[in-house]
């Protein structure tokens, strides 16, 4: 890449999670300067674990600015459970200038999902409907930002997210991220930037103890057994040379 070639960001909020035999959309949004990028075309390629092609440079759909694959259940429901999965976007966006993002993807039983939504956050403050800014019915992109930080922080320390089969527990670290950032942004945004940094700061320390506190019922050998004698903390070992289980219970190394 030149160095006066004009930088695209591809706003992958983590690692893709694949649910094995359900259908499901994949898409790689690209951003400029703050607005969404429609390419002029593009391809997709998903690779397995061991380098072989699901996919191979097929044509992708553009969806409201939005390469989009939709990606069939029967495309994966005889498939083994794994990561080191490779999704490659091959992305035409200017006559002359092609781009190839990528990103790291896993094939598993089942996703984690967020139990939090506006509901409970107006159960802790009944204010914040009226706050909302104009134009705007919710707080879902603070939930999102939330969640996403949360799935990453889990993954950085050893923890698989899609093996936490009790979403419950999840919650209160969910629910105070969420509004700490809410507040934040208030600082500037709402006046009264006291109260709001008070506020911050508070639920920026309750999640810092949610997350201390933090234990939740784990598959560890991926069966979909719960056992509720066998909590874990969010902090396990970090993987170093790839990550996810093959059939004969080692981690494959990642190749890309």
């Amino acid at each position: 890449m030149s160095i006066s070639e004009t930088l695209y960001t591809a706003r992958f909020r983590s690692g893709e999670t694949i649910e094995r035999g359900r259908n499901q959309d994949l898409t790689c949004p690209v951003y400029r300067a703050g607005a969404l990028v429609a390419p002029l075309s593009a391809y997709i390629s998903i690779y397995k674990a061991d380098q072989t092609a699901l996919v191979s440079n097929i044509s992708a759909p553009i969806v409201g600015s939005i390469p989009t694959y939709a990606l069939l259940g029967t495309a994966t429901t005889s498939l083994a459970l794994e990561e080191g999965w490779l999704i490659e976007w091959t992305l035409q966006m200017t006559a002359t200038v092609q781009n190839v993002f990528r990103n790291d993807a896993a094939l598993v039983r089942r996703a984690l999902y967020p139990v939090v939504t506006d509901a409970d956050l107006f159960r802790r403050h009944s204010d914040l409907p009226s706050l909302l800014a104009t134009g705007t019915t919710s707080y879902q992109d603070y939930l999102d930002e939330a969640w996403a930080t949360i799935v990453n922080r889990i993954t950085a320390q050893g923890r698989r997210p899609y093996l936490i089969i009790q979403p419950s527990a999840m919650r209160d670290v969910h629910l105070a991220l969420t509004l700490q950032l809410i507040f934040l942004d208030f600082q500037t945004s709402a006046g009264d930037g006291g109260r709001w940094q008070a506020l911050a700061e508070h639920y920026g320390r309750r999640y810092t103890e949610a997350w201390g506190q933090l234990r939740f019922t784990y598959d560890e050998a991926d069966e979909n057994k719960v056992d509720p004698s066998s909590k874990k903390a969010a902090t396990s070992q970090v993987w170093t040379n790839g990550r996810g289980l093959t059939n004969a219970g080692s981690y494959p190394r990642r190749w890309w």
